[in-house]
């Protein structure tokens, strides 16, 4: 397993996405409903989350595309 460097701007993001998870959580465990807008700001949490993840991981090289003969 990878090590991630927990750094201050990831630690963040991961604070972000459990806050905004933590009311949907309640509702499912409540019965309640799960609105569009909880559910559009957790996929916005998630996408934030993989943003500052990919930005931390090593870049591939962009190979040059081959000419077909």
């Amino acid at each position: 397993m990878n090590n991630l460097d927990m750094d201050s701007g990831l630690a963040n993001v991961v604070d972000y996405l459990r806050e905004v998870h933590a009311p949907i959580t309640q509702a499912i465990t409540d019965h309640k409903p799960v609105t569009a807008t909880d559910c559009a700001a957790l996929s916005g949490a998630v996408w934030a989350l993989l943003d500052a993840i990919d930005a931390r991981l090593p870049q591939r090289e962009q190979q040059a595309a081959k000419a077909v003969a």
